[in-house]
C-alpha cells in the first residue's frame, strides 16, 4: 500500500509538472499574441544550444519560421520566460528611438559583483549610471577627435604594410603568399586601440603572441565553455552570478586592470596630456572628486567602472573591426571586379596627394564606404540587439502599449525583448538577393530607397553604438595600407560560403579566413 502512494504522488506529481508548465507554454496564446511553438524547458531556445548553427542562423530561422509571417511581432520562450521578438520596422523604431525610456537598458548583463569590467562598461550599464557614463564618453568621438587620432592610427597602417611587404613570398613566379586575414586584422587594431586610447606601443607586429593581443584574443575566443557564458549573458542574465560566468576572463581582466590602472596612475604622476581616452578618464575621475551630487552620483567614476571604459573600448574596438576588415577581404577575393574598382578608387585619392594618406582622403573614398556598408549588411557585429521593457506598471499602467500593432497586450516590466538585425539584413523584402555581395546597394542614390530600421550593424537610437564613426575610419585606413600594396585572392581552400561560427555569439568565421596576398603596388 505504501509502494502505491509513493507511485500515485510520483505520478501526481509529473502530471501536475506536465500541466503547470502546459500551462506556462501557452502564455502568448492566452495573450492572443502569435508564438512560434516551443519545446518543454527549452522554449525556444534548443537551436542555440545544440550549436549546430550560427547564434545569426538561429535567430533568422525564428524570423522566418512559418508560423508567424507577417506579423510585427511574435512571441517566444527565452528557456523558460516569455519574450518578444520584433519583425516591423515601424515597431522597432518605437522601441529603439522613439520610446527608448521604455527600454532604455538591454536584457544582457555579467555579473556586477565578479565581473565589474564586463559589467560595467557602457553596453551593460544600466539606467542612470549608463546614461551618466555614455555622455562623458561622447566627447571622445567628436569630429575633432577623430581627425586627432588620424595620424595615430595612419602610423599603425604604416606599420601593416611594412609588416606585409616583408613577409617572405611562397610563390615566386605568382609573388604571392597565403594568411589568416581575421589575425591579421586583429593585429593591427590591437595596435590601433592601445595607441589611440592608452597611448602606449602594444607592438603586435613586431612580438608574437603579445600581450594585448593574447588577452584580447583570450575575450572573443569561442570554446564551448565561452560559448555557454556568453548565452547565458544574453538570454539568462539572472543566472550569471550563481555559475560564476563572465563577459572578461579571469587572465585578461587581471592584465588590463594591471595596465589601465598602471597608465592612469603615470598619466596623473607626469601631468602628460595625450587627448585619449585616458585623459577623458582622469578628468572623470577628478569632477567626480569635485562632485557635491548624490552619493550614487559620486560613485560613478570611481575605481572598476573607470577601467571598465577602458576595457570595453579596447575588446570592442578590436574584434568589431577586424573582423569587418577580414570579411571584406574575403568578399573582395571573391569579386575580384569590386576590388580592381576599389583599388582604382584608393589609387586615384592618393595621386592627388603624391600618395600620402590623408584625413581628406579617407572621406574622399566613397566607393570604399559602399564596400564597407555591403560588409555590414552581410555580417553584422551581433545579430541581434536585446532591450528590456522598464515602463513602470501601475494602477493606472497594464504596461508598454502596442496598439496599432496589438489591441489588447501590454508588454510588462522586465521582458525580454530581442531585434534581429542579421535576419532583417537578410531578408529579401528590404534587400533583393540578400545573400549576394553587392555594394551599390549603398550608393547615394539607392540608400535613399531603403526601408528605415532595416539596417542596424550600429544599432540605433541613444543605445546604438558610441564608436560607430572610429570604427569606419580604423576599417578604411587598414583596407587602404592592405590594398595599396597586394591584391587578395582565394585560395584553393577558401570557400565560395563563409560558414559561421556555430558556438560565436558574434559573428566569426568558421575556421578563419585563408587569402592568398599578390604582391602588386598600385605604382603611386
Amino acid at each position: 500500500m505504501f509502494v502505491e502512494h509513493i507511485i500515485f504522488l510520483l505520478l501526481a506529481g509529473v502530471l501536475g509538472a506536465y500541466y503547470a508548465l502546459n500551462y506556462h507554454y501557452n502564455y502568448w496564446k492566452r495573450r492572443k499574441v502569435s508564438q512560434i511553438p516551443p519545446r518543454f524547458l527549452l522554449g525556444n531556445m534548443a537551436g542555440i544550444l545544440s550549436m549546430r548553427r550560427s547564434p545569426a542562423d538561429f535567430i533568422n530561422d525564428l524570423y522566418n519560421n512559418s508560423s508567424v509571417a507577417d506579423k510585427p511581432f511574435v512571441g517566444i520562450y527565452v528557456f523558460h520566460k516569455p519574450a518578444l521578438l520584433l519583425r516591423e520596422p515601424a515597431l522597432i523604431k518605437r522601441i529603439m528611438v522613439k520610446d527608448f525610456s521604455d527600454f532604455s537598458n538591454r536584457y544582457s548583463n555579467s555579473d556586477y559583483i565578479k565581473d565589474p569590467l564586463g559589467s560595467q562598461n557602457i553596453f551593460f550599464l544600466k539606467n542612470p549610471a549608463w546614461k551618466e557614463v555614455r555622455l562623458k564618453l561622447s566627447p571622445f568621438f567628436t569630429s575633432n577627435k577623430l581627425r586627432n587620432m588620424f595620424a595615430l592610427i595612419e602610423e599603425i597602417g604604416c606599420n601593416l604594410d611594412t609588416y606585409l611587404r616583408n613577409i617572405p613570398l611562397e610563390n615566386e613566379m605568382e609573388r604571392s603568399f597565403q594568411l589568416e586575414v581575421k589575425e591579421l586584422c586583429a593585429l593591427f587594431t590591437t595596435d590601433v586601440i592601445a595607441s589611440v586610447a592608452y597611448g602606449v606601443q602594444a607592438n603586435s607586429f613586431k612580438q608574437v603572441n603579445s600581450e594585448f593581443r593574447r588577452h584580447g584574443r583570450a575575450v572573443f575566443e569561442f570554446t564551448f565553455k565561452r560559448a555557454v557564458e556568453f548565452i547565458m549573458v544574453f538570454f539568462l542574465p539572472n543566472l550569471v552570478p550563481f555559475f560564476g560566468f563572465k563577459v572578461v576572463p579571469v587572465e585578461a581582466a587581471k592584465f588590463l586592470r594591471s595596465s589601465i590602472n598602471h597608465i592612469l596612475m603615470e598619466r596623473e604622476r607626469t601631468g602628460a596630456c595625450r587627448n585619449d581616452l585616458i585623459d577623458i578618464l582622469i578628468e572623470f575621475k577628478r569632477s567626480n572628486q569635485k562632485s557635491v551630487g548624490s552619493d550614487h552620483q559620486k560613485l560613478i567614476f570611481e575605481g572598476d567602472i573607470l577601467v571598465a571604459q577602458a576595457v570595453l573600448f579596447f575588446t570592442a574596438g578590436f574584434e568589431s573591426s577586424s573582423s569587418t576588415m577580414a570579411f571584406a577581404l574575403f568578399e573582395l577575393a571573391k569579386h575580384t571586379d569590386v576590388q580592381q574598382r576599389l583599388r582604382a578608387e584608393i589609387k586615384e585619392a592618393l595621386n592627388t596627394t603624391g600618395g600620402v594618406l590623408t584625413h581628406s582622403v579617407i572621406d574622399s573614398l566613397q566607393y570604399m564606404q559602399m564596400v564597407l556598408y555591403e560588409v555590414l549588411r552581410l555580417y553584422p557585429p551581433l545579430p541581434f540587439l536585446d532591450r528590456e521593457c522598464t515602463t513602470v506598471n501601475g494602477a493606472d499602467q497594464e504596461g508598454y502599449s502596442l496598439v496599432p500593432f496589438h489591441e489588447t497586450f501590454h508588454i510588462p516590466s522586465g521582458m525580454p525583448i530581442y531585434i534581429p538585425v542579421y535576419a532583417l539584413h537578410m531578408d529579401a523584402q528590404y534587400y533583393s538577393r540578400p545573400k549576394l555581395f553587392l555594394p551599390d546597394r549603398f550608393s547615394t542614390a539607392n540608400r535613399k530607397l531603403h526601408r528605415p530600421y532595416t539596417y542596424l550593424p550600429f544599432g540605433a537610437g541613444p543605445h546604438g553604438c558610441i564608436g560607430e564613426r572610429f570604427a569606419l575610419l580604423q576599417a578604411k585606413i587598414g583596407l587602404v595600407h592592405l590594398l595599396r600594396n597586394h591584391m587578395v585572392l582565394t585560395t584553393k581552400g577558401t570557400p565560395n560560403c563563409l560558414k559561421l561560427d556555430p558556438k560565436a555569439l558574434i559573428l566569426q568565421a568558421h575556421g578563419g579566413i585563408h587569402l592568398k596576398l599578390v604582391r602588386d603596388p598600385l605604382g603611386i
